[in-house]
């Protein structure tokens, strides 16, 4: 058995030797051919440099008044960090701040209203980029939004992201405010099975009956490339029977949640999107303790929709369904009639280069079916990790994905918003990734080159190393991974984000007014 004395003296010469490499190793590590060897200080090792290093990163100091200015208007107005103000944007508020017109902001703090202005605001103001000196790559959105059309007529946007939007994040809040401004309700169109985060504004439960597909299944064989919308569709099983020899019966239920006076919550129509339906089937919707409608569907190749009215007082309904075999159902949509309806269509692990590996008729077929004027492409998180040289092949890939959507939807504006800062830990400290720029650069060339419109989100938040910044701040903006944001730092990216979009509107009504 070691002595305990013996033993001490063998800790302390290996801390010796471990110490003696911390200090007579160079910073940048020493090179053998490819390869860097590299090893921590002794700080680092201990943790000591944890606290300077976060107090190394600070928020741009006009982002960090913007966020506060944000928080300061939710705080004392009662506002859900989830949920928006009046029908104004940002610019307008400072006015309203500063000048005290109105009575939703009253009461907001005085530092809110002295230290934030018009112009500091602007200042953080990332434009969007077109690809010519014309707004035309936004064109169709922007005459939808036109002279009080939303009225009467329904604007889709549906937006397409990675992760960072999953769980309704960024088009949560962009689609408050722009249903605040431009009308309509509703959260848009949910996968039959939901995922894990759910939108605030609806609580969505299933049978356990229910199968999901997704565009990752495409290489386990048995898949067809028909994704519909939403990347992917649902269909129930032979597990469940009614009566014995009766039909397969599977149900969806949902409940309204959150403020009674939060658009989302108040949709009025509530449609199903189905094809590849071999056999008959029978859909039904009840609520109020009793069902309201129900119909027989006959067998259908193509995309379909049923469509039933939900009237707002009823918190509770359910959508049943019967048959022999299932169909697939691509999706479910819960909106008003007119207004602007934005979708949240994550695509976790994804690149944004699936668009082209499905079925070019069936996509066209699925687009058409909800006829939306602006798509948002915000990928890129999952191709910063894998760092090479040039990222060409990425330009060539988005551009594709373009491309593709152009073809389903000739008219449609297509928006590319750019790949986040994204973090890592190198030699102690967090630093962006070495190629988030040039992911960045390969995404703006790729949307000018197929007439799209681009944002830069890196940029918008502060550019090279702004992430460790945001997920430093307190409270937090980005999660510790260094990756994704945070709730509040999601709103703050939607609101950055909106704000730009609505400035090139203002341009874009003003020159037709001129002209």
């Amino acid at each position: 058995m070691v002595k305990p004395s013996k033993l001490f003296l063998i800790i302390t010469i290996l801390l010796a030797v471990l110490a003696a490499f911390s200090i007579l190793m160079p910073r940048g590590g020493i090179r053998i051919g490819s390869l860097t060897l590299r090893y921590p200080t002794a700080v680092q090792l201990l943790g000591f440099d944890s606290a300077s290093h976060k107090s190394s990163f600070q928020l741009h100091p006009e982002l960090a008044l913007l966020e506060s200015f944000l928080d300061s208007i939710t705080r004392e107005t009662s506002i859900d960090t989830t949920f928006i103000w009046q029908d104004v944007d940002i610019f307008e508020l400072a006015d309203t701040v500063s000048n005290d017109h109105s009575d939703t902001l009253k009461g907001a703090s005085t530092a809110a209203s002295t230290s934030i202005t018009v112009d500091i605001l602007k200042s953080r103001l990332v434009p969007i980029q077109y690809p010519d000196s014309t707004l035309d790559a936004l064109g169709t959105f922007f005459n939808a939004l036109a002279s009080g059309k939303t009225k009467n007529h329904q604007v889709r946007v549906m937006h397409y992201g990675d992760s960072q939007i999953e769980g309704d994040r960024i088009t949560s809040f962009l689609r408050l405010r722009l249903q605040s401004r431009f009308g309509g309700s509703g959260v848009g169109l949910l996968h039959a099975v939901p995922h894990s985060y759910q939108p605030g504004a609806v609580y969505q439960s299933t049978s356990s009956n229910w199968r999901q597909v997704l565009l990752a299944d495409l290489g386990r064989g048995g898949v067809e490339h028909r994704f519909g919308l939403l990347g992917g569709y649902s269909e129930f099983t032979k597990g469940r029977r009614n009566t014995k020899g009766g039909f397969n019966e599977a149900w969806i239920k949902f409940e309204r949640r959150g403020r009674h006076t939060s658009s989302p919550r108040n949709f009025t129509k509530c449609k199903v999107f189905y094809g590849q339906a071999a056999e008959p089937f029978m859909v039904s919707v009840s609520y109020g303790g009793n069902t309201q409608d129900g119909e027989m569907f006959a067998p259908a190749k193509g995309m379909k929709q049923v469509e039933w009215s939900i009237p707002r007082s009823e918190n509770y309904f359910q959508i049943e369904f019967k048959g022999d075999e299932s169909p697939h159902i691509y999706g479910i949509s819960l909106e008003s009639p007119t207004g602007v309806i934005v979708d949240n269509i994550a695509i976790r692990g994804s690149s944004g280069t699936d668009f082209t590996r499905a079925d070019e008729y069936s996509l066209k077929t699925a687009f058409q079916q909800v006829n939306p004027k602006l798509i948002i492409l915000q990928f890129g998180v999952n191709v910063v990790p894998h760092i090479v040289e040039s990222y060409s092949y990425y330009e060539n890939q988005m551009y594709q994905q373009i491309r593709a959507i152009k073809r389903a939807l000739p008219n449609a504006s297509v928006l590319l918003i750019g790949v986040s800062d994204m973090a890592m830990r190198d030699g102690g400290q967090y630093v962006s990734y070495p190629n988030v720029e040039k992911i960045r650069d390969a995404q703006r060339d790729a949307a000018f080159r197929a007439g799209a419109a681009f944002w830069d989100c890196f940029e918008a938040m502060g550019g090279r190393n702004s992430m460790p910044a945001w997920a430093f701040a307190t409270p937090a903006l980005a999660s510790k991974d260094f990756v994704h944001f945070t709730l509040r730092g999601s709103n703050l990216i939607a609101e950055m984000f909106y704000s730009a979009l609505m400035e090139s509107f203002r341009e874009y009504e003003l020159k037709n007014i001129n002209n």
